[in-house]
């Protein structure tokens, strides 16, 4: 699954919110030029980043999807 950060979101706030409330690095997992992320393929970390997309991303409607794969 790939998913895009909206225009005008910034990924240096989020990345940090996401690191304070989740432990979470998103660096790993975003590509600053395209603005997308990818996520892991390793279970822990595709866990830790479903938990920040459920509870941070999403319900602010900061992401787009992609694509489904």
């Amino acid at each position: 699954m790939e998913y895009k950060l909206k225009d005008g979101v910034s990924f240096d706030l989020i990345n940090k919110k996401s690191i304070i409330n989740f432990d979470f690095d998103l660096s790993d997992y975003y590509n600053k030029e395209t603005r997308i992320f990818e996520f892991p393929k390793g279970y822990v970390a595709f866990s830790l980043m479903s938990d920040v997309f459920n509870s941070f991303l999403f319900p602010l409607d900061l992401v787009e999807k992609v694509s489904d794969e």
